[in-house]
């Protein structure tokens, strides 16, 4: 074979060790992460020339909306600047979406067929970055206070790996609701005693870091599975999840404290600064600027500006600290009005419908979890969110697609990979 019939009759494994390389990234320093994502790039759209396939314009645009809102809200917006690294932080947002609908057919079912090796190794990899970086505390602190400090040390202190407390607790999420996806298709009891370890060291870490808009989006995330799987067993390990953490809540009474946030809230002070307290009186700027935000909302890069001028205002401590508005549903109508947070709800909508006329189940409980998370944290504006968010939801939309047929004149390539 010539070098170009070489090329191309390698190119699904090729594409498959990036999407191998991409549910590693908890793993994977922040500065190769783009590599990855532009070879994936290339060789998508070298094997949408070489299957000569329709590029997939529907989903691209549909898929992509949101960034395009985005840019064009640069036009009104007073800070370009910051509104350019916003976008660039979300512009995943545009690559997958591009990704997957220049690739060919042949090589999407390629990696379909393997996403069951793909979800272990994402949460093989959330394990090794969890217990990696208690390893890592140990050698300058205790254990009780590596346990203690856990949930701020990782912000800093990992280099290349650092990582929000709330994110990490978002990989965690969604790494059991993986395993349990695993586990209904079924496996042999060496794996599954394997995928109880993993899980239970998921679960151990979960609490230590302790932020509810995860642990509620979990618990949901794993009644959906269980009802729509209707599997006796995975009712009976997903009701041992679901317990040890509710157990874990009502016994502990740090765990407990937090959740008890929930029942008294009210304005957050210098001296009273609860993570719910925070919230409910961002929450109430974000509130009063709604109505000015109008159907294009202040633009990508005044919408947080619009927030902090509130704060000075009404809480100057959270103007020291420059919060955004930790809910993605008011952040878009602020940064680009209620046309953004309605194309980005019929983006959603479609998805999920479809999925579900097509019980495509993982798909909606990735899908549902991270809306969950979206009630109290600004997923999309942060790389360890939008990054993961964007993959997930762009690589299980396509098991709702028809990717069986085969095209009408394939090349001898074709041929010898089929």
């Amino acid at each position: 074979m010539s070098f170009k019939e070489k090329l191309m009759f390698y190119l699904p494994q090729l594409i498959l060790v990036c999407c191998i390389l991409l549910f590693l990234t908890p793993i994977i320093p922040r500065g190769i992460r783009p590599v990855i994502v532009v070879i994936l790039l290339i060789g998508s759209i070298l094997s949408y020339y070489n299957a000569k396939q329709p590029f997939r314009w529907s989903n691209f645009l549909l898929n992509s909306s949101l960034i395009f809102i985005y840019a064009i809200s640069l036009i009104y917006t007073e800070d370009v600047e910051y509104g350019i690294r916003k976008i660039s932080t979300a512009s995943t947002l545009l690559i997958f979406p591009l990704i997957f609908s220049f690739m060919s057919k042949r090589c999407i079912r390629y990696i379909l067929d393997k996403r069951y090796m793909l979800m272990w190794l994402f949460i093989v990899a959330t394990v090794l970055l969890c217990i990696g970086a208690f390893l890592k505390f140990m050698t300058h602190y205790s254990f009780n206070d590596s346990i203690l400090h856990y949930p701020n040390i990782i912000r800093s202190d990992l280099g290349g790996w650092k990582i929000h407390p709330i994110y990490l607790s978002m990989h965690i999420g969604v790494s059991v609701i993986f395993s349990l996806v695993i586990f209904n298709k079924g496996v042999n009891w060496k794996r599954l005693l394997c995928l109880i370890l993993l899980d239970i060291i998921l679960i151990i870490f979960l609490m230590i870091m302790i932020k509810k808009g995860p642990i509620i989006a979990l618990i949901l995330g794993i009644a959906f599975l269980t009802l729509v799987f209707k599997n006796k067993k995975l009712f009976i390990i997903s009701g041992l999840v679901a317990a040890v953490i509710i157990c874990t809540i009502a016994v502990n009474p740090k765990v407990q404290s937090r959740f008890a946030e929930l029942l008294q809230v009210q304005n957050a002070k210098d001296d009273i600064t609860s993570s719910t307290n925070i919230r409910y009186s961002i929450y109430q700027c974000a509130f009063d600027m709604l109505p000015d935000a109008g159907l294009i909302g202040y633009g990508i890069g005044d919408g947080k500006n619009v927030l902090i001028e509130c704060f000075q205002e009404q809480a100057a401590f959270l103007a020291s600290h420059k919060y955004n508005s930790h809910n993605q549903y008011l952040g878009l109508v602020l940064n680009v009005g209620y046309l953004g947070l309605i194309l980005f709800v019929v983006f959603l909508l479609y998805h999920m419908i479809r999925a579900f006329s097509r019980k495509n189940y993982l798909l909606i409980a990735v899908v549902l979890f991270y809306c969950m998370v979206m009630f109290s944290e600004n997923i999309l504006e942060r790389e360890n969110g939008v990054w993961f968010f964007a993959l997930f939801v762009n690589l299980f939309i396509m098991l709702d697609w028809n990717l069986t047929k085969i095209d009408k004149e394939p090349t001898s390539i074709d041929k010898l990979i089929k």
